[in-house]
């Protein structure tokens, strides 16, 4: 897959994620809606910010780059770490849902996230170590 599909497809699964997060929003009432319509939000919430986030990440990094970089190393990386992101951010909006959100949660969830890209990065350059020797 050459980028401008890449581009292109990740565009139109954003939009479709975002349109089906406005859906939901003007179609539920939150305190009359059951289990499964709060899963579907926060699954389309996540998908939303998921595709944004990698979007951005990638377009950031392309310019800063200059070419320098593999493009599949650049999308790699930006979509790793675009499912970190999104992943704090829902699991930090579900808290502030439920009124569990405190400023020592946001810093648990911002260490956490550091420590599973920590983790990721290790066994990365371990993998790519042991195919180098």
């Amino acid at each position: 897959m050459n980028l401008k599909v890449y581009n292109i497809s990740m565009l139109i699964a954003t939009a479709i994620a975002w349109f089906g997060f406005i859906v939901i929003i003007n179609n539920f009432d939150p305190y009359q809606a059951n289990i499964v319509i709060f899963i579907l939000f926060y699954s389309v919430l996540f998908l939303g910010a998921l595709g944004i986030l990698s979007l951005i990440g990638f377009w950031i990094r392309k310019l800063a780059y200059r070419r320098k970089e593999i493009p599949a190393i650049i999308v790699t990386e930006s979509f790793r770490q675009a499912i970190i992101f999104s992943g704090v951010f829902v699991v930090a909006s579900w808290m502030q849902a439920s009124r569990l959100l405190t400023w020592w949660n946001i810093a648990l969830l911002i260490v956490l996230a550091t420590f599973l890209e920590f983790l990721i990065l290790l066994f990365h350059n371990g993998e790519s170590n042991k195919i180098d020797t």
